[in-house]
């Protein structure tokens, strides 16, 4: 398994030319936890935005994720009647919701995710109670549900 914020932040090489050709902002994800691609750029008022979708990433290794070529950048509005679920970017944007269960117990605020080895789905959450609980306890690790309601502070997972 990998954590999200292993690989925010990667520079993306062309395997052709061997040129860096943008940085992982985010990894994206649909509504059903699969991951669509890592954003390279976010959308703005004169650019669409571009991310990589993951059928073109050759490889997400320790210092960098890995293209075959350029073309490998799509302009965001690809990915046209699907509202991706960033980490650290967009409007629901999951670094930082509390974590509540569906009978209202506090498990911690989302720290960061964890993706399966071949990068198909977001499959575990990692959980703090705060910096002090942290050091003292250490962080929760919750296995995703299949089932989570995104809100605007708030994700719900069942009981």
């Amino acid at each position: 398994m990998r954590k999200a914020l292993d690989v925010v932040g990667l520079p993306v090489v062309c395997l052709q030319t061997g040129e860096t050709i943008g940085t992982v902002r985010d990894i994206l994800c649909d509504s059903s936890w699969n991951v669509r691609g890592v954003l390279l750029s976010e959308q703005g008022w004169f650019h669409p935005g571009t991310y990589i979708p993951t059928e073109r990433i050759h490889a997400v290794g320790e210092s960098c994720l890995t293209v075959s070529g350029k073309d490998a950048i799509t302009p965001l509005p690809h990915l046209a009647g699907l509202e991706p679920v960033g980490f650290v970017t967009g409007k629901t944007k999951l670094k930082g919701k509390a974590v509540i269960t569906a009978s209202g117990e506090l498990l911690g605020r989302l720290e960061d995710v964890y993706f399966s080895a071949n990068w198909e789905k977001l499959v575990g959450y990692e959980l703090s109670n705060g910096w002090f609980a942290d050091i003292t306890e250490g962080r929760k690790r919750l296995y995703a549900p299949p089932t989570v309601i995104v809100g605007e502070e708030n994700l719900i997972v069942p009981d």
